[in-house]
């Protein structure tokens, strides 16, 4: 085995599965309401309209006036841009002859990713009974994480992050009592299935190593390494659990404040870590200035069972609702996000195989990112006004403060700082169903950024770098139909 194939340890070490989530910040989703979304989710843990309230706050279940069911979707137009730098870390190796050129970034080589986020349509759906006038259960399925990025093949950020998909399905039965004219309390259950897919391009034999190796009688073309040679990717699925509860009090007549809280939820995504090209694998071995296989032999590198863990963290929700007058409803929220539970990013091998061996990390990873998130809170306001007995008018703006530290930032998280200004309406149909529609605008600071990869002890791990700036953009639109029964 070459354990000194330094070039490719470096490569496996940033695998990282999550990019930027688009309505919140990290990778959180806020999809769950059209209505919600009209109004920049303010207020939503204090008002109780349809039966999305079984996602935002299922305290509003017994407030309802009847049984309910809503569903819907959001569709997302985005758009990501990268531009900057690609440095190959062997060409500032010290063991490296002085004489060899040394096109650190391979100058014409890669591409700037194309537009990495895809568009993408993201489902809903609710459903709450009345047990009577006090008591209500409800059921919903929503996605609460979930993102995907796919980088043009050959790109800059190749190396550190091709393609990312996440996906999450929560199946939350929930139930809701009125503990007195003004209080009303719900709990629920979260039933979460995540899947998650990672891939990244391997520059397995940076050029400018090729021509040392060239320059120290190797017989090989060095410019049959220029780029990337090879593909790794990690797959994997679960099952997680975990619980929410909130609290509606009518502080006045007029005046609403809601409460919700959801908990951490665990996942240990089990699949198979892989090699594209699994036979006639090699590497640069720097110990030797050599391009060697990387099992010594025929260079066959084999699937190899994996995990990842991963946790969804547990937030906060505090909600305002006003009623102002007769026509219009002010409304407010502020949402902490417990982010700083994510620390690290771990790709670790359960099985007999050698990537594990090859990544040079010791310990059984396969990957290694180091993350360091940091709590968050979220801020919004909103208002709606009843037009006539048919529709109802809102607006909102809402601020979510990135989680990412600048000196982490990420090229599979390229998040930042982003604002949201909102529209939306709702339309009775008659007595018994009702529609709304929500746009939303992403306001989203630049991001900068300056990658490098880590050991197990967080000190830098060879010189592979990515810098430059992220710029993303976003619309979303909004459907949701509402049956009263």
């Amino acid at each position: 085995m070459v354990k000194n194939a330094s070039r490719l340890a470096i490569a496996v070490a940033a695998a990282s599965l999550f990019s930027a989530g688009v309505q919140a910040a990290g990778f959180k989703i806020n999809e769950q309401s059209a209505a919600g979304a009209g109004r920049a989710f303010a207020g939503s843990a204090a008002v109780a309209q349809d039966a999305s309230v079984v996602f935002f706050n299922p305290a509003g279940m017994s407030r309802l006036e009847k049984s309910q069911a809503s569903f819907g979707f959001t569709y997302l137009q985005l758009e990501g841009k990268f531009s900057g730098v690609r440095t190959d870390g062997a060409g500032q190796n010290s063991d490296l002859a002085a004489s060899v050129a040394q096109p650190y970034g391979e100058a014409g080589t890669y591409n700037d990713g194309g537009d990495f986020m895809p568009e993408k349509v993201i489902p809903f759906g609710y459903y709450v009974r009345k047990l009577d006038d006090k008591a209500a259960i409800g059921f919903g399925i929503f996605a609460p994480f979930g993102t995907s990025t796919d980088y043009k093949q050959g790109s800059l950020a190749g190396g550190f992050a091709d393609e990312t998909q996440l996906s999450t399905i929560d199946f939350q039965p929930t139930f809701s009592y009125k503990l007195s004219d003004t209080v009303t309390m719900g709990v629920g259950i979260d039933i979460v299935y995540a899947q998650g897919l990672l891939s990244k391009e391997l520059d397995l034999v940076p050029l400018s190593a090729a021509y040392s190796a060239y320059a120290g009688g190797q017989a090989i073309n060095p410019e049959d390494y220029r780029g990337y040679e090879n593909k790794f990717e990690v797959s994997g699925d679960d099952m997680g659990y975990g619980w929410n509860f909130g609290f509606m009090w009518d502080v006045a007549p007029s005046t609403t404040l809601g409460f919700a809280y959801r908990s951490e939820v665990d996942f240990e995504l089990q699949g198979k870590s892989e090699f594209k090209t699994n036979t006639g694998v090699v590497a640069y071995s720097s110990a030797y200035n050599r391009v060697v296989p990387v099992d010594g032999a025929t260079g066959t590198v084999a699937k190899q069972d994996s995990r990842v863990p991963l946790t969804g963290p547990r937030s906060a929700t505090f909600s305002a609702a006003h009623q102002l007058n007769d026509k219009v409803l002010l409304l407010a929220g502020a949402t902490w996000t417990d982010w700083s539970s994510f620390k690290y990013f771990d790709v670790i091998a359960t099985g007999e195989g050698i990537i594990d061996d090859i990544s040079g990390l010791g310990n059984n990873y396969i990957g290694h990112i180091v993350e360091k998130w940091h709590d968050t809170w979220a801020y919004s306001v909103g208002a709606e006004y009843a037009l006539d007995q048919d529709w109802t008018l809102r607006a909102g703006y809402a601020f979510d403060a990135t989680p990412v530290k600048d000196e982490h930032r990420t090229a599979r998280v390229p998040d930042n700082d982003r604002q949201w200004l909102t529209v939306g309406a709702t339309y009775n149909v008659n007595d018994a169903w009702s529609v709304d529609a929500g746009l939303a605008y992403l306001i989203m600071d630049k991001s900068e950024i300056n990658e490098y990869n880590y050991d197990l002890t967080d000190t830098q791990k060879g010189y592979d770098n990515l810098k430059g700036e992220f710029e993303v953009d976003a619309l979303g639109i909004s459907f949701q139909a509402n049956y009263r029964m």
